[in-house]
């Protein structure tokens, strides 16, 4: 372990009221469609899943993980001087609903809500990011969020809507009296950008003729393309652990050094990734919580910190470029 004055000082998480099981009547239609169940079988480790209500919105529940974070940091919303991170998906393409988590918690007019739109990865480029801003000494405490609510942005016909589930998190960097809990050690990032487009959130035109200004789109939902299916596979499966691969091996680390937190699709990744990593297994909340995309590790993180045994924990997300990010978090005295 490590004395350190900068990195993680408080986590918070915060989940819907409302809870969906696997036999909810919304995945009937899903059930009954024979072209899906090949790729059903990826998708697998959810019992069930919280989902916001008609009364709720994805800012609601940034704020209220944010605030349980500043008060596990001890810290008041005026020592914030910066707000980074995600809502995905935020009710305008632009502006990012973290302007209106920026309002929700009545940050300071110094702290700028910085939008980062990397899916999956924005919780772990975050921390890298306000941990290199910590250090240059460009700002005292930062405040990263992550929430999502993609269960409002998945076709229900199709399989990968089977996990979806919605939920925020939240860290607090920087220094406290109280104590440094975790600080980033390393990080590694694995691009492949040649699968670009094979995954992707966007609307189906559903009219076509007539002039431009005529034509009719749905709203934005996620598409899984057939080369998408097969990169789940082949770069999820097998190529994405080769970035927290090359940060173990560059710290002198083993698998039995770190605790996996990883991006939580599908226990069938998260297996694969325990046995190329040579780890114990993936600590998750995907049974409970289910795909929560860019909030899933940060909520594990916070919900579950206290199971943690190691001196390491290594993150690794995914990104829909396709990309994979690893970063190493150590434990600090």
């Amino acid at each position: 372990m490590v004395e350190s004055d900068l990195g993680i000082i408080g986590l918070g998480y915060q989940l819907p009221k409302g809870v969906r099981l696997n036999d909810d009547p919304i995945f009937n239609a899903l059930r009954n469609n024979a072209s899906e169940t090949e790729i059903l079988a990826l998708f697998q480790g959810y019992e069930r899943r919280h989902v916001l209500g008609a009364d709720e919105t994805l800012a609601s529940i940034m704020v209220a993980a944010a605030k349980k974070a500043m008060i596990d940091a001890e810290v008041t919303a005026d020592d914030i001087d910066l707000l980074i991170g995600c809502a995905s998906l935020s009710r305008y393409i632009v502006p990012s609903d973290l302007g209106d988590v920026h309002k929700g918690l009545g940050l300071p007019e110094r702290a700028m809500p910085l939008a980062l739109g990397n899916d999956f990865s924005n919780f772990t480029e975050s921390l890298i990011i306000a941990d290199a801003l910590l250090k240059a000494g460009r700002v005292r405490r930062v405040l990263v969020v992550a929430g999502c609510d993609w269960t409002r942005a998945v076709d229900y016909n199709e399989a990968p809507s089977i996990s979806a589930g919605d939920g925020a998190a939240a860290a607090v960097l920087g220094g406290a009296t109280a104590g440094v809990r975790w600080v980033v050690r390393d990080q590694q990032a694995l691009v492949q950008s040649d699968l670009y487009g094979v995954m992707y959130v966007a609307g189906n035109r559903i009219k076509t003729d007539g002039q431009p200004e005529d034509q009719l789109y749905s709203g934005p939902y996620f598409h899984m393309t057939e080369k998408g299916i097969d990169a789940f596979k082949s770069f999820g499966g097998e190529t994405a652990p080769r970035a927290a691969l090359d940060v173990l091996q560059r710290q002198g680390l083993s698998g039995t050094d770190i605790t996996l937190i990883g991006h939580q699709a599908s226990t069938v990744l998260l297996k694969s990734w325990s046995s190329k990593l040579e780890t114990g297994p993936a600590l998750s909340t995907i049974t409970d919580f289910g795909n929560m995309t860019v909030a899933s590790i940060a909520v594990t993180l916070a919900a579950r910190e206290e199971d943690i045994t190691t001196p390491y924990v290594m993150l690794l997300a995914l990104g829909l470029d396709l990309h994979a990010h690893a970063v190493l978090l150590q434990r600090v005295i």
